[in-house]
C-alpha cells in the first residue's frame, strides 16, 4: 500500500510538472482589469478602451536589457498606429519596493520625460501577468474588439531580432495589428517571447 501511494504521488508530480503554464489562449475573451497608471497615479481599466478597435498590451520592466532594446520600437509603433484606433498599454509586473530600478517612483521617472503615447501600469501583485501567462519580457498581446468584448488575437514576440531593429525580417506585432485594422487574417498568431525571465513574487 505504501509503495502504491508513493508511486501515485510520483506520477501526480510528473503530470503537474508537465502541465503548461496558464494564461489566455488565442480567441479567449479578456476579462476587464484595473491597474494604476504611474504617470498620473490614476486607475486605468481595459473597459476604458471600448472605443478602440485594437488594444496592444506589452509586458516590460525598467531593467531588462531586452525590454530596453525594444523601447524605441514600441514608441514608433504607438505613433504609427495612433490614428488607426489602436491603443498601446505598457505593464510592469516586476514592481518591487526592494529593487530600486523597479519601484513605482522609478517607473514614473522613466516615462515622465519620454515621447510615449501610452500609459505605464504597475502590476504590483503580478495578477495581470499571471492571467496572460507571462514568463519572459517583453511579451506582447494584441486584443481585438469584437462586439462587447476584447479577444486575444496575437501573443508573443514583437519581432524576430531583439538585438537590431534594422535587421528585423519578421515584424510579428506590427503584422498582427495591421491585419486587425484592415480586417484580414493574422498569418502568425503566436510566437515564443525571447527575453528576460519574469521573476515570480
Amino acid at each position: 500500500m505504501k509503495n502504491f501511494l508513493l508511486t501515485l504521488f510520483f506520477l501526480t508530480s510528473i503530470v503537474s510538472f508537465a502541465q503548461p503554464l496558464g494564461g489566455y489562449l488565442i480567441g479567449d475573451e479578456i476579462k476587464n482589469f484595473t491597474l494604476i497608471n504611474v504617470t498620473n497615479e490614476t486607475p486605468i481599466s481595459l473597459s476604458d478602451y471600448n472605443d478602440k478597435k485594437v488594444v496592444v498590451i506589452i509586458f516590460v520592466n525598467n531593467s531588462c536589457p531586452y525590454a530596453k532594446l525594444y523601447e524605441q520600437r514600441i514608441i514608433n509603433l504607438a505613433k504609427r498606429y495612433n490614428t488607426s484606433g489602436v491603443a498601446f498599454i505598457l505593464v510592469n509586473s516586476s514592481v518591487s519596493k526592494s529593487d530600486k530600478q523597479e519601484t513605482v517612483e522609478a517607473m514614473r521617472k522613466k516615462v515622465q520625460n519620454d515621447e510615449s503615447l501610452y500609459p505605464y501600469l504597475a502590476d504590483t501583485t503580478q495578477s495581470l501577468a499571471v492571467s496572460f501567462g507571462v514568463t519572459r519580457l517583453p511579451d506582447a498581446f494584441v486584443l481585438k474588439k469584437m462586439e462587447n468584448s476584447f479577444r486575444l488575437v496575437y501573443k508573443g514576440s514583437i519581432d524576430d531580432n531583439p538585438q537590431s531593429s534594422t535587421d528585423v525580417t519578421l515584424s510579428f506585432l506590427s503584422d498582427a495589428i495591421t491585419a486587425m485594422i484592415t480586417n484580414k487574417s493574422i498569418k502568425i498568431s503566436e510566437t515564443r517571447p525571447v527575453g528576460c525571465l519574469l521573476k515570480q513574487f
